[in-house]
């Protein structure tokens, strides 16, 4: 009897913090390309920095793009203390997701895209989608191949138009906010959440912004932006663990 009472007051102290962080209806929103061109792929011993930047974004959801290794992402989940998922284009290389446990346990799909015969990028694409309750997330990594990528940006615009939840997507999109394949998103109810002016490519002297965060609202009112940004992380500090910057968007629905 006294362990069923110890463990009702233990629900009940712990219920009303996860209640406050569900029904203040913010989500953060972040997106980060892992890869640094090392001579060697080092990118497991970086892990523990990837985790201290990734948690002062303080994000919900994370994008992941050029994951590599066995259990990289698997351990960057232990160190952040969030829920993880990745997708393999390669063997032991590809994308992933992160995100908060008190969202609940996604249901989650991958897409793959094979390159065009022709492409000037060969290698395949994917993203990822995972259904939360309230919204879906999908995470991704586009191609350097215009082509390649406007038939990505097909794919995503086929999706969201077939579902009424609102649809965020994060990823590298290898594209600045100006491109055709962002003008394409916009002409089909997508809504670009970052800031134009706030460059993530190169880390070492950023001067553009590949590293980008829509929302396709759906049925929903399009969500208010709070705040958005990189990470107060010294410059130094950023430039050794990957060549982009990490980029967060925080909204209110």
């Amino acid at each position: 009897m006294k362990r069923i009472y110890l463990i009702g007051l233990i629900f009940l102290l712990g219920f009303p913090h996860i209640h406050a962080q569900q029904s203040d209806g913010t989500l953060t929103v972040m997106t980060y390309n892992l890869y640094r061109d090392f001579e060697s792929n080092t990118q497991n011993s970086r892990i523990p920095e990837f985790a201290k930047v990734i948690a002062s974004c303080n994000p919900d959801v994370v994008s992941l793009q050029e994951v590599r290794g066995i259990i990289n992402l698997f351990q960057l989940s232990l160190a952040t203390g969030l829920k993880g998922r990745r997708y393999n284009i390669l063997p032991f290389y590809g994308i992933g997701m992160l995100w908060n446990s008190r969202l609940g346990k996604p249901v989650i799909t991958s897409y793959e895209l094979k390159a065009l015969k022709d492409s000037k990028d060969k290698e395949a694409r994917a993203f990822m989608v995972a259904e939360f309750k309230t919204f879906y997330f999908i995470s991704t990594h586009f191609s350097l191949d215009e082509r390649d990528r406007d038939r990505m940006v097909e794919t995503i615009i086929s999706f969201a138009q077939s579902v009424s939840k609102p649809v965020y997507l994060a990823g590298d999109l290898n594209v600045t906010p100006e491109d055709s394949a962002i003008l394409k998103f916009k002409a089909n109810n997508f809504i670009l959440l970052s800031d134009p002016t706030q460059y993530t490519f190169r880390s070492n002297n950023p001067d553009r912004q590949l590293d980008l965060i829509l929302v396709c609202p759906n049925q929903s009112e399009a969500p208010t932006i709070i705040d958005r940004g990189t990470t107060d992380f010294p410059k130094d500090y950023l430039v050794k663990l990957s060549d982009h910057l990490p980029y967060w968007v925080k909204v209110k629905n």
